[in-house]
């Protein structure tokens, strides 16, 4: 059975894989940067959106405690700054041989198995009940 945090994980990235590609595009094609200037920078447009929807929506951890967010920005920022360098070693080597678009996507869809656990297990972890 799926569950619920799953269906919300895929549609809440979704919203995300949206958003960077649509960046992505309008920096590439529109603006014309190259293809790794273009990734460095729509990265960051999927993960602020990401992180926001994904805490809130997807695992529905609402702490706003200073403590609780330091601690989830910490974490997050050592997952993202391993995917983004994933995420460029990729594009600069497969750049030449595929579209940007078709490295970015399947990037994310090799990193969204290993997202959903650590945000799950780790970051966005409700506390038990006592």
């Amino acid at each position: 059975m799926i569950s619920g945090h799953l269906i919300r994980y895929i549609l809440v990235g979704t919203v995300a894989y949206l958003s960077e590609m649509a960046v992505l595009f309008g920096l590439k094609d529109l603006v014309g940067l190259s293809s790794l200037k273009a990734v460095a920078i729509s990265f960051w447009t999927g993960l602020v959106v990401a992180f926001i929807l994904q805490k809130i929506i997807t695992f529905q951890n609402h702490d706003r405690s200073l403590h609780m967010l330091s601690k989830q920005v910490a974490g997050y920022s050592v997952l993202v700054a391993f995917n983004y360098f994933f995420t460029l070693l990729m594009v600069g080597i497969f750049s030449d041989k595929a579209s940007v678009f078709i490295i970015r996507t399947a990037v994310i869809i090799l990193s969204t198995g290993w997202n959903f656990i650590i945000y799950k297990e780790f970051l966005f972890k409700k506390k038990e009940a006592n």
